[in-house]
């Protein structure tokens, strides 16, 4: 998704159209879900995708026939059974998407800003029922722009979006068949917070901006603490670790991480990171060395239940030793941190690949 927001973002300066496909309800397989994104040019540069490979040549066509057109519609593509689409076990259903053309102008160029963006916002979109079709309004933090063609319905979706979790997912309005709605839900981009400008840390910062996070650098190190070292960081800051944290808020989703080895500054900062809710807490560095580093927060006092949160050393087994296999060593265990995910091999395990994601499409409707 990141990679189509971030095309879109630069076709709108350009002020290039665009067609859009947005995947609105499922219920072939748990792969492809509400929110998946593909987006073509003029030119027939394509980015994103449906992850059902089966239906995504077809789904691209139609983007690229709305380009033409600039005629908004809802596709449907039946997956396996009787349909023109094979499927394989366990992934036949129907697939719903949403066509659109994107122009400089529209609203939906702003409403994929918004979801790019650092702040929570939520869009909500007409795809069916007795409002006018593709209607968007766009629900942020400190504003409100378009309509779904009532106060009501306007209303109506304030309200869903303020429950709904992040992700995307249909709701109705009103009695069957009712006004279809589909809701885009971007929360605040959770921290990945890197200390220690490292080799390290500029592999993780690109494998976590990737990830959703906003990611940022500290080092108080002059000559590495530059943009030109971390292009891929949010921000990039040359100062003391433990003050500038100090000075970040930092939340449950946030994830920190201690890639440097300075004597300076690592044992004030592994201190007041310990007193943060941040929910993962890691730290590179041998065996040997994290044992020296546990010795010295004890002799601080630091609680032992407080040193049980650090992960060291960081990261999964992966084997790997170079910086980018050490990054996505350390990306595997945030990814499994972050969704419960076991860590193990998925041919050692039993039962559904992926959990099951929202959609109002029940696996009956496929039949």
């Amino acid at each position: 998704m990141r990679e189509v927001l971030a095309a879109a973002h630069d076709w709108h300066l350009r002020r290039i159209p665009f067609g859009l496909a947005t995947v609105v309800a499922s219920s072939a397989g748990s792969i492809t879900g509400p929110g998946d994104l593909l987006a073509v040019d003029p030119t027939g540069d394509v980015r994103g995708g449906i992850p059902a490979g089966c239906v995504e040549s077809a789904v691209l066509d139609a983007a690229a026939e709305t380009l033409r057109t600039g005629r908004a519609r809802l596709a449907r593509y039946p997956v396996g059974d009787d349909g023109p689409w094979p499927a394989r076990p366990g992934c036949a259903g129907i697939i719903e998407v949403l066509l659109r053309r994107v122009t400089a102008d529209h609203l939906t160029a702003r409403s994929l800003a918004a979801l790019a963006g650092p702040d929570p916002v939520a869009v909500a979109t007409v795809v069916g029922g007795p409002a006018p079709f593709a209607a968007e309004l766009i629900l942020g933090r400190d504003r409100t722009e378009g309509t779904l063609g009532a106060a009501d319905l306007d209303g109506w979706a304030a309200d869903q979006a303020a429950e709904l979790p992040a992700g995307a997912a249909v709701r109705r309005y009103g009695h069957r068949p009712g006004v279809r709605v589909l809701f885009q839900v971007a929360p605040a981009a959770p921290q990945m917070l890197l200390f220690g400008a490292t080799a390290v840390a500029a592999a993780l910062a690109r494998i976590g901006a990737d990830l959703g996070y906003r990611v940022v650098v500290c080092d108080p190190r002059p000559a590495f603490a530059t943009v030109a070292r971390m292009p891929d960081a949010h921000e990039v800051h040359r100062a003391w670790p433990h003050r500038m944290l100090a000075a970040t808020p930092v939340t449950p989703d946030t994830v920190l991480c201690l890639l440097g080895h300075d004597p300076r500054y690592e044992i004030p900062l592994l201190r007041a990171a310990l007193t943060t809710p941040a929910g993962y807490l890691a730290v590179l560095g041998s065996r040997a060395t994290h044992e020296a580093r546990l010795a010295h927060l004890r002799a601080d006092g630091v609680p032992e239940a407080q040193l049980a949160r650090l992960r060291a050393p960081a990261g999964l087994d992966l084997g790997g030793r170079r910086p980018v296999e050490t990054a996505l060593a350390i990306a595997a265990e945030v990814v499994a941190w972050r969704h419960g995910g076991t860590g193990r091999p998925l041919s050692g395990l039993t039962g559904p690949i992926h959990a099951a994601r929202s959609s109002d499409l029940p696996a009956a409707a496929a039949r």
